[in-house]
């Protein structure tokens, strides 16, 4: 149990960098599709490591004592998921990870991030606290 609460504590830093960076992400991914962001991190790529992260915060319901921290977790991981699991049937057969996105549906992706954002520093911190008080 300890292992995933370590897990959730690392990855949880790495997935604030991400959200927070989202409209320069956005912004690389459609305006410099030759850029190291858009061969390095593709919009399929980022998908998957967020995807893996919400199952991980699933794999770990240990961590999450109170009702609210679970209907959060559940939430998150169902719309990622979801989102995942389509953009990976939609791109099957294709080579291609291009991203174009209106500027609307670009906006609403970085209020959403914005609001994720807070909810994975409390991920973060709950993991963290789990790990002090195991020790």
């Amino acid at each position: 149990m300890k292992i995933l609460a370590l897990l959730i504590g690392s990855y949880a830093p790495l997935m604030l960098l991400i959200h927070v960076s989202t409209a320069k992400i956005l912004q690389a991914w459609n305006e410099h599709p030759g850029s190291w962001i858009s061969r390095c991190f593709p919009p399929r790529r980022a998908l998957r490591v967020e995807g893996l992260f919400w199952v991980l915060a699933l794999v770990s319901w240990f961590l999450w004592q109170s009702l609210l921290w679970k209907v959060l977790v559940v939430l998150f991981a169902a719309i990622h998921l979801g989102i995942w699991a389509a953009a990976e049937f939609r791109a099957r057969g294709k080579s291609s990870s291009t991203f174009t996105a209106s500027p609307t549906l670009n906006r609403a992706i970085v209020i959403f991030d914005m609001a994720e954002a807070v909810v994975l520093v409390g991920i973060g911190i709950v993991a963290i606290l789990y790990l002090i008080r195991a020790v």
